[in-house]
């Protein structure tokens, strides 16, 4: 899963949004294995008004069923400005 926070995010929001996903994925019935945050990019294209973001990548193991909750609640995270989960 890849998630772009919004440009004012700094590497300390970022920790804490993968804590978060971290715990979302956990309750979930999932585990979360290997993160790399990527740090400050442009946007390919403005989002929300916003030119650049804070990129996240996270592996994770989850039930496919329960990918759809997931989903849900990256789209009810503010911060939060795209999202997209991929099978490996």
């Amino acid at each position: 899963m890849v998630w772009i926070l919004g440009g004012g995010a700094s590497a300390k929001e970022g920790d804490e949004s993968v804590e978060r996903v971290r715990e979302l994925v956990g309750s979930l019935g999932g585990e979360v294995g290997e993160v790399n945050p990527w740090g400050k990019r442009n946007l390919a294209y403005p989002i929300e008004k916003q030119t650049e973001g804070f990129y996240v990548e996270a592996q994770f193991k989850l039930d496919a069923a329960r990918t759809p909750e997931l989903e849900q609640a990256c789209n009810a995270d503010r911060q939060i400005i795209r999202h997209l989960i991929v099978k490996k």
